[in-house]
């Protein structure tokens, strides 16, 4: 009897700490920024004041479009290292469509309307995150060597279309919108902002509601299980780099909208950016775990970093090595999140 009941102790007691862990896991980011935004507050008397707040979600959104993509990639175990090159290229092509400026530097007619453009740069973004899809299931390529090597090409081309000078443009309606506020009376809320909740909204449904976000899941918990389960995994995940190449792509416009210039500069750093925002909130590079919102609070993390810097007035020039930390950072905590750190195990079998 007594042995029962301790085994039952253990049991709950497991059973306990498996759940704290869960919980810490799944609020922890969110824990982490509300004590940043906290301390900034405290720190700062000019971060309290709402256009600070305004800016913060202005910088936040171009970034968290390109990690909801990313976090898509990522959940299946991949990762898509073209993204901050298609932030580049979309934004080079709607602004080569919309000034009416080639390659040469010379006029195509007056240029399309800013929508036609927009289309055409997203349908663009679609396409190429289609076709690195099929290069990679078709050819059994590592993800990383795919990506890697259409980063280079989409930058490439960006380069030579601009001639490494940035391609201006008159805004229209469609682009002002797109680009503008909305004053609730306290606070002015970026379109842009609206625009990323709404995807992130959406990506959450399409993953935890769907039969496709089940299939995510699947296929990064264990790809081979999947495909013998019946999930067509070549199909899904040409879908998935797609839904990534086309979300970079929006982000893109924006970015570029927001500049009223597309460049080849425009996408810098993104891809770093969002594979840290991804793992901070919580996702695991290996797949098969992880959320939506947690990819979202991510960002706020990194951009109310940056922002903090500016406010606590430490040099411009820190801000690559504050970015790389987190990186770092970021892939630590998922190796502990985890429990794959080496030198405790060897610690265990030395003392056992």
């Amino acid at each position: 009897m007594t042995d029962t009941t301790e085994k039952r102790k253990i049991s709950a007691s497991g059973q306990a700490w498996r759940l704290s862990g869960r919980l810490l896991s799944e609020t922890g980011p969110l824990i982490i920024l509300i004590l940043m935004a906290v301390g900034l507050l405290l720190a700062s008397p000019p971060f309290r004041n709402p256009t600070s707040l305004m800016l913060l979600g202005l910088e936040a959104a171009a970034i968290g479009i390109v990690a909801a993509g990313q976090t898509y990639v990522i959940l299946t175990g991949g990762i898509d290292l073209s993204v901050e090159a298609m932030v580049s290229f979309s934004g080079v092509v709607a602004a080569i469509l919309i000034a009416g400026t080639n390659v040469a530097g010379g006029q195509i007619a007056n240029g399309i309307p800013a929508i036609f453009a927009v289309l055409i740069a997203l349908s663009l973004g679609l396409l190429i995150g289609i076709i690195q899809g099929v290069i990679i299931v078709a050819l059994n390529i590592n993800p990383f060597i795919v990506t890697l090597g259409f980063r280079s090409i989409l930058l490439g081309v960006s380069l030579v279309a601009t001639r490494g000078a940035g391609i201006n443009i008159q805004k229209d309606e469609f682009m002002t919108f797109m680009t503008s506020f909305i004053d609730t009376g306290f606070i002015r809320i970026p379109v842009p902002l609206l625009i990323a909740l709404i995807i992130y909204a959406v990506s959450w449904v399409v993953l935890r509601h769907t039969r496709f976000g089940r299939y995510v899941y699947a296929m990064g918990g264990n790809e081979v299980a999947a495909r013998l389960s019946g999930v067509n995994v070549n199909w899904n995940k040409i879908m998935i780099y797609g839904i990534s190449g086309l979300l970079a792509a929006i982000s893109g416009i924006l970015v570029m909208g927001r500049l009223q210039s597309g460049a080849y500069q425009n996408g810098t750093n993104m891809t770093l950016m969002s594979v840290a925002a991804v793992v901070i909130g919580g996702t695991a590079l290996v797949g098969g775990t992880g959320g939506i919102w947690g990819t979202l609070v991510g960002v706020f993390i990194i951009r109310l970093v940056e922002q903090g810097l500016v406010y606590l007035s430490v040099p411009s020039n820190a801000k690559e090595i504050v970015i790389g930390a987190i990186i770092v950072l970021a892939v630590a905590i998922d190796v502990i999140r985890r429990g794959e750190v080496k030198w405790l195990r060897l610690g265990k079998s030395r003392s056992t």
